[in-house]
């Protein structure tokens, strides 16, 4: 996307694509049967509008068609990638990955202000904030996501087991990774850099499970900037990013959503003094795992499948209740 306007002081990110571009070119190609087509760039428009519904028009074609679609710079504005998926007419899971949120009021820079068509728009089921740093997200940020049932995950936890994270982009249909989640010295190339973050290995490890996704129709990185960089460690970073998320692409198992509960495996865990049973399902054709979770509605019982981890599953066997299944009890209450 040759287009900085979003954020005006980052000028440089226009060249983004063709430095990743030069890097991802050199890589191995696939030998799975993957078949990839670079669409090429789409240029700046008369107005920075213009360009944003060049973007949204382009996707929509690229959706109807079922393709899977890799979006590569400028600035994060440009998730109006989110905008393309109105085509479905249904809600979506969002997933971004990035060291914090920023919306504030501005009529210059759009990257201050295009997170707030995420939460206004009522085409969004979900939003999870994957890899923040604490010391970057406000009590009352963090409190908004809180009270709109909106997941976050610190980059700590990722550092700690990274398969925390994958159940979060597994549920998403669109993925915007902005470079500023990974540390200022695996990716030098960005305006407002951190010496902490993910290191690059763990970017590319989330790239992949976003790949690996089965809803996911498309993802995006953002706010690299070529003038930034640094014998093009930041471009070689990005470009395995895409690598791994292909490859991610290649590895899906199209099990979710279930469809028939015959695909999986089903364990059924007794806690101690809780009320109900704890109910786990796992893919036989991805060994991944979800939980069950049983609720009554309007006087009928009725179940809600949610993406966790084996370790989830250890919690319970270990007689504690998981987090991620107290944290989505309290929602569905």
């Amino acid at each position: 996307m040759e287009d900085y306007r979003g954020y005006i002081a980052n000028k440089g990110t226009e060249n983004a694509a063709n430095e990743v571009r030069k890097q991802l070119y050199q890589f191995s190609a696939f030998t799975n049967g993957m078949q990839l087509l670079d669409l090429g760039n789409i240029k700046a428009g008369d107005t920075y509008v213009d360009t944003l519904v060049a973007v949204v028009e382009t996707l929509h074609e690229l959706f109807k068609n079922n393709i899977i679609t890799i979006v590569i710079g400028g600035d994060a504005a440009l998730a109006s990638q989110f905008k393309a998926y109105d085509i479905f007419e249904n809600e979506i899971t969002v997933a971004h990955i990035a060291s914090k949120v920023v919306w504030e009021n501005s009529d210059v820079d759009i990257h201050k202000t295009y997170l707030k068509d995420f939460f206004l728009s009522t085409n969004l089921k979900k939003y999870n904030l994957v890899a923040y740093q604490s010391y970057f997200l406000h009590e009352k940020q963090l409190s908004f996501l809180s009270s709109k049932e909106h997941d976050v995950l610190r980059v700590g936890k990722i550092r700690e087991h990274i398969f925390e994270a994958e159940p979060l982009l597994r549920e998403a249909a669109m993925v915007t990774f902005n470079i500023n989640a990974i540390r200022y010295s695996d990716a030098p190339a960005q305006l407002e850099p951190s010496p902490n973050g993910l290191f690059g290995d763990e970017a590319c490890g989330l790239a992949r499970f976003a790949g690996m996704s089965d809803l996911l129709m498309s993802i995006g990185f953002y706010d690299y900037n070529p003038a930034l960089d640094k014998s093009d460690v930041t471009a070689k970073q990005l470009a395995q990013m895409v690598w791994y998320f292909v490859e991610g692409v290649s590895l899906r198992r199209n099990d979710y959503p279930i469809v028939d509960e015959k695909d999986f495996n089903m364990f059924i865990v007794q806690i101690e003094d809780a009320e109900n049973d704890f109910i786990f399902l796992k893919s036989k054709k991805s060994d991944r795992w979800w939980m069950k979770i049983m609720y009554d509605k309007n006087g009928k019982s009725i179940h809600k499948l949610i993406p966790c981890t084996y370790k989830d599953y250890l919690a319970a066997i270990n007689n504690e209740i998981p987090e991620r299944w107290m944290r989505e009890w309290m929602r569905l209450s």
